[in-house]
């Protein structure tokens, strides 16, 4: 079988095995921009099909700075001897969710800080997403 390795040797994923590992965690490093800076914080999310729904409160950081602008977002897996797991990365444009379905799939994804809080609920896109295999056997 021919499997396509990146410059460091790590096996790239295919866009279905990103978004399986994708299922598999919650939380994700999200990068946003903050007054031109980039700035990167922990998020909740869940995949409602192909996308990524992320919500946040309407009044902090993430809620302020996300909507309408491109984010990035970084889940990983990973031994504690960082010598095997997987990456994966989505880059698109965060729009804010207004359907009843698509929040009724987010009203059971947790949340940090007051329940009560406002959220704001973006959709990110799927369509640049990568991923890499990271492993010290040869076989992989």
């Amino acid at each position: 079988m021919n499997v396509n390795r990146d410059a460091n040797g790590f096996v790239v994923l295919d866009r279905h095995a990103c978004l399986e590992l994708l299922a598999l965690h919650r939380v994700a490093a999200l990068a946003i921009t903050d007054h031109a800076l980039p700035l990167v914080l922990p998020a909740l999310y869940t995949l409602r099909g192909e996308d990524v729904l992320v919500g946040a409160a309407s009044s902090g950081i993430l809620g302020r700075r996300m909507p309408d602008s491109i984010v990035s977002m970084c889940v990983h897996d990973l031994d504690d001897d960082l010598l095997n797991g997987w990456t994966v990365t989505v880059t698109g444009l965060a729009e804010v969710v207004t359907s009843l379905a698509d929040l009724a799939a987010v009203a059971e994804l947790r949340r940090w800080g007051s329940a009560e809080a406002p959220q704001v609920v973006v959709r990110v896109s799927t369509e640049h997403i990568s991923g890499r295999l990271i492993s010290t056997s040869p076989s992989s």
